[in-house]
């Protein structure tokens, strides 16, 4: 956080932490909605389009994906539904019945692409589009695209370029059903470092205006954002409910300060760059020319707080360049206020950067205070999903890192740099359990560069902790720091520790002082009475290690779900290891612990030594027999084309696909499935169930032939040159 003492700004950044967890259970698995795949005649290969999208962004639209399908001899129409599944949250604009308004499916027959006007439905992480019904022309050759999804990039957004992947589900089949749609870039940088603010007073004009603020000397500190991605400043598009916004928040304003902010600034590649003169270029007002295509941002007035609602100013009317030299105040509620920028304006073909200064006014003589200001992209949402009413685009609230380094400032002279040194070397002896007694010497911290230095001390404990006070943890400027030791609770010994100041511009350096602190020994005190000894430990006891699906105590596969039952394997610490590996745990209780075997064991072993270990206390080791594979059905692990649980009232019907839900099939493994004695059945999906730590899913379709009612089904998987069958599972068929 960089502050500003009597309003010289400083900025913290908003940050968001996502967590998503899932726990796995030995005899329940989760209901969702899989690829409806048929076999057919017909070929298609899938590819992607993927295009760079911003990582904080929560509704982004991703690259097209096409579709060329060859049918040969098969029949003139594709009948069918089509659905995309993806690795983030579909979140196009849905009407009341789950409607993506804006993403289509065109189709090619020779004369271009065109909509084919089918419908969709969004759920979760899927758009599917229903009834298609399209001729094939004569020569059998048939495209289709899928144009303008959009999703939520900030849940796999990273501070490394992520991609983001698709799975096209169709009933012919793809030769490659998985193809890049967009890569997920942190896209928005910036700089929040201003030159300061005078203590005692920053006059205001009369008349308030840009030109006029700069000839008053009113105080100002500059906000610059820069793009890392062409087009990330994008104005607003069409279907969107507004274009790239921006929020400022400001806080701890004097109660007597005023705020004001350009209605309108120009970007890098305008005609006349808005600059405040304090990130290295001359004061200038900004100018724009109407339909330039070059940055202009302008305020938004009426939005809400997080950014969404509200219009943009208009541009002043007039032909050529327009001067940008209209402010506006910021409303200030106990000192705090924010502001709203909407992009109008920008080349999306080149890196893109604006400076915004705040102007602060401030009479004569006012109290010293504490300014603080946070940025980020508008409007910040926290609807992660398809919606309604969510503005289009959104934002999570994310921390932009240093812009210098895509500038090429980071050394320049206008940020501060941190300058440290000691009177005398910091180290001193002390009693144990003694007095809280000052360490001779203190730290003097000095801004040996421009505009504020903020700074911190962080103490970092070679050994002990809490034994070290500092007097200011933080300020800005100049300071004399002293630092006292705190003997209460220490024993004799040698105490070190680290005192690391940090601040300054991008690229500053922390300093680091080292403190030695010899503690001695106290007179001697009578001896405590002896404790009495601790109760032993329960031991903990493993009596069987059985498969997580089959409940059948049956060979492990290394990467698959395993259950072992017993007593007192609960506790603050539990671990499971086969032959040193820890295992993944998924649910622990006193009499039951389900994990996923280690993916690591050599898959040719046919055995492990397994040991669970709960608050220190080890089991005696128990030798597990592993397999290279071991296909195992869940419980309730079969669905039926409609997602509905396989049961005698919703038996399955032929031609319908299955989805099977698994542990103990390696990926690589040749899968087939047996249906009421009919094996050698060819699986349109066999590999990990999405989201499922240890479970595998098979998609298979119902042969024809099978009497009604009750029918055994089973999975086999060839691995390391065997076969290795599941235990027998009743299906229902009608």
């Amino acid at each position: 956080m960089t502050q500003i003492s009597s309003c010289v700004r400083s900025l913290t950044a908003l940050s968001a932490i996502r967590r998503l967890a899932l726990v796995v259970g030995a005899l329940a698995i989760p209901q969702f909605v899989q690829a409806q795949v048929q076999s057919g005649p017909a070929q298609c290969a899938v590819y992607g389009t993927p295009r760079q999208v911003r990582a904080e962004g929560v509704a982004e639209r991703v690259g097209d994906i096409v579709l060329q399908c060859s049918f040969g001899n098969s029949p003139t129409t594709l009948s069918s539904s089509l659905t995309v599944y993806l690795t983030a949250a579909v979140t196009n604009p849905v009407d009341g019945n789950g409607v993506a308004r804006d993403a289509v499916l065109l189709a090619d027959s020779g004369g271009g692409f065109a909509p084919t006007g089918v419908s969709n439905t969004v759920a979760g992480s899927s758009l599917t589009f229903h009834g298609i019904n399209l001729p094939v022309p004569a020569g059998g050759y048939l495209s289709l695209k899928i144009s303008g999804i959009r999703v939520n990039a900030s849940q796999v957004g990273g501070a490394q370029q992520q991609p983001i992947y698709a799975s096209v589900a169709i009933n012919v089949p793809v030769s490659q059903s998985r193809v890049t749609v967009a890569y997920a870039v942190k896209s928005l940088f910036a700089t929040v470092y201003g030159t300061g603010i005078a203590c005692l007073g920053s006059p205001l004009p009369t008349y308030v205006s840009v030109t006029n603020l700069f000839s008053a000397g009113t105080a100002l500190a500059s906000t610059r954002f820069t793009e890392a991605i062409a087009g990330a400043f994008a104005p607003r598009g069409a279907g969107d409910s507004n274009g790239t916004r921006f929020i400022l928040r400001y806080s701890g304003i004097p109660a007597n300060a005023q705020l004001y902010l350009p209605d309108f600034v120009s970007g890098s590649d305008a005609l006349a760059p808005t600059s405040g003169g304090d990130l290295g270029t001359p004061q200038a007002l900004g100018q724009y020319v109407p339909g330039s295509g070059t940055l202009l941002l302008a305020r938004v007035r009426d939005s809400d707080s997080s950014g969404a609602g509200g219009v943009p100013i208009a541009l002043p009317p007039g032909p050529g360049a327009v001067l940008l030299d209209s402010v506006t105040s910021v409303p200030l509620t106990g000192g705090s206020g924010y502001a709203v920028y909407e992009v109008m304006d920008g080349n999306l073909s080149i890196i893109e950067s604006v400076q915004l200064p705040t102007f602060i006014g401030l009479p004569g003589g006012a109290a010293a205070a504490v300014a603080q200001e946070t940025v980020s992209y508008a409007p910040v949402s926290s609807d992660p999903a398809a919606s309604q009413t969510a503005p289009v685009p959104r934002f999570t609230a994310s921390e932009p890192a240093s812009d210098c380094g895509l500038v090429g400032d980071c050394q320049a002279g206008y940020f501060p740099k941190l300058a440290v040194a000691t009177s005398n070397t910091l180290q001193t002896t002390v009693t144990a359990g003694g007095l809280t007694s000052e360490v001779p010497g203190l730290i003097y911290i000095a801004n040996g560069g421009g505009g504020t230095l903020d700074w911190v001390i962080a103490i970092d404990y070679k050994n002990g902790s809490g034994w070290l006070q500092v007097r200011d943890t933080s300020g800005q400027n100049t300071a004399a720091v002293g630092v006292w030791v705190k003997p209460q609770n220490l024993t004799a010994g040698v105490y070190t520790a680290n005192l690391v100041v940090s601040g300054g511009g991008p690229l500053s350096t922390p300093f680091t002082i080292p403190v030695t602190v010899t503690v001695q020994a106290p007179p001697p005190a009578p001896a405590p009475a002896p404790a009495p000894a601790p109760a032993p430990a329960p031991p903990v006891t493993v009596t069987s290690v059985i498969n997580a699906a089959s409940l059948i105590a049956t060979p492990l596969v290394p990467g698959s779900l395993g259950t072992v039952m017993g007593s007192n394997l609960a506790g603050k610490s539990v671990a499971v290891t086969f032959d040193g590996t820890p295992a993944t745990l998924l649910y622990t209780s006193a009499a039951q612990i389900n994990l996923q075997v280690p993916a690591s064991l050599d898959p040719s072993k046919t055995s492990a030594s397994m040991v669970v270990t709960v608050d220190s206390v080890s089991s005696t080791a128990v030798t597990v027999a592993l397999a290279p594979a071991g296909p195992a059905i869940f419980n309730g692990g079969v669905l039926n084309q409609d997602n509905s649980p396989n049961a005698p009232a919703s038996a399955a019907k032929a031609g319908s696909v299955l989805q099977i839900f698994a542990t103990g099939i390696p990926a690589g493994a040749l899968v087939s499935v047996q249906i009421g004695g009919q094996g050698g059945l060819a699986p349109l999906y066999a590999g990990a169930a999405p989201g499922l730590t240890g479970v595998q899913q098979v998609n298979v379709a119902v042969p024809g032939g099978l009497a009604p009612g009750a029918t055994p089904l089973d999975i086999c998987a060839v691995a390391q040159s065997k076969q290795f069958c599941s235990p027998g599972y009743t299906l229902f068929v009608q």
